[in-house]
């Protein structure tokens, strides 16, 4: 153990047996149960927010998250002697989620509806309630889209990235406009889902332990339509499963059991779905890098996208046939 690190250790009521590095993070063994130890990634208005929400979650019944530990003096924020601030949170021996098992995935969504139930519940009883984030401002990433594409359209001695994106480009910004069309005109519909979602919720964010079903990884937690919550599991399912129907309706039907859905659910899922979102993600990555050099990774990406299209339209065309969509 570190010097350095065990001053930061003793600044907490615990005793630490053994340390381990994780993801980012220091998972920590001690005298109360599993701890992870993070370098600060948000400002500290935002850490006192998830502070309190996190709280209030665990006050309505769901408590197996990864809950923000104060220091001794009661501070969320604890600076190690180089001025390096860190965050403490409680944490869980267990196992991710497996995203291919059909009875890890019922659990998931069965614990994702529990969260729903009860953040609809906090979202209803605070009074300083969080600015409600549009998950759909399709324009807004159209308007990316078409930014990239000038870009790279402007660019001399393209590369092979660049060419390939050129030749897609008409086809998923076709679907993105569509989209967009689609969603027009439905915030009033989407008001009686508005609660607060976890932000990222994903196989990564759901631990299997011996005993409970633990739910990490809320540092993006806003308000908004918590189906967002569900479309997001949803798409990485779909995607590690090669867009299998079964794992769709499994997941929608699961859900279904504990917060009922209406046509107008399916629908919203049904256009979060039909966004080229992974086309989107790797035209960012792209502005977001080097230009001299573009990673054969990138490409690969790209390539599996286009791959993977006809089966996800096939998997959109039978959502729609199966639940009769109007859209």
């Amino acid at each position: 153990m570190s010097e350095k690190m065990s001053e930061v250790y003793q600044e907490y009521d615990v005793e630490v047996i053994q340390s381990i590095r994780g993801r980012g993070a220091i998972i920590l063994k001690t005298d109360k149960g599993i701890r992870q130890l993070k370098p600060l990634t948000e400002s500290e208005g935002r850490l006192a927010s998830e502070y309190q929400f996190k709280e209030m979650l665990s006050d309505a019944g769901f408590c197996n998250i990864d809950r923000c530990i104060p220091n001794r003096e009661g501070e969320l924020v604890t600076y190690d002697r180089y001025g390096n601030p860190y965050v403490m949170r409680m944490f869980f021996e267990g196992r991710e989620c497996l995203i291919t098992g059909m009875d890890d995935i019922r659990n998931a969504i069965r614990n994702l509806a529990n969260f729903h139930l009860c953040a609809a519940k906090v979202y209803n009883d605070m009074k300083e309630k969080l600015h409600i984030r549009n998950d759909c401002d399709f324009a807004k990433r159209n308007r990316e889209l078409k930014r990239i594409r000038n870009f790279i359209g402007g660019r001399t001695g393209k590369k092979s990235f660049e060419l390939l994106y050129m030749e897609a480009y008409d086809y998923f910004y076709n679907q993105a406009l569509e989209c967009e069309k689609k969603y027009s005109g439905r915030t009033d519909e989407d008001k009686k889902r508005y609660g607060y979602c976890h932000g990222t919720y994903d196989y990564h964010s759901v631990i299997n332990t011996s005993k409970f079903i633990a739910t990490i990884n809320f540092d993006r937690f806003y308000a908004g339509n918590q189906l967002a919550d569900l479309y997001h599991f949803l798409r990485k399912a779909l995607e590690k499963n090669r867009y299998s129907f079964q794992i769709l309706k499994l997941i929608l039907e699961e859900y279904g059991r504990y917060i009922k859905l209406c046509e107008s659910d399916y629908e919203y899922i049904y256009i979060l779905l039909s966004f080229p979102e992974k086309f989107y993600k790797i035209s960012n990555q792209y502005m977001n890098s080097s230009k001299t050099w573009i990673s054969p990774k990138m490409q690969e990406k790209l390539e599996k996208v286009i791959d993977d299209e006809e089966k996800k339209k096939n998997t959109l065309f039978e959502f729609k046939s199966y639940y009769s969509l109007h859209i």
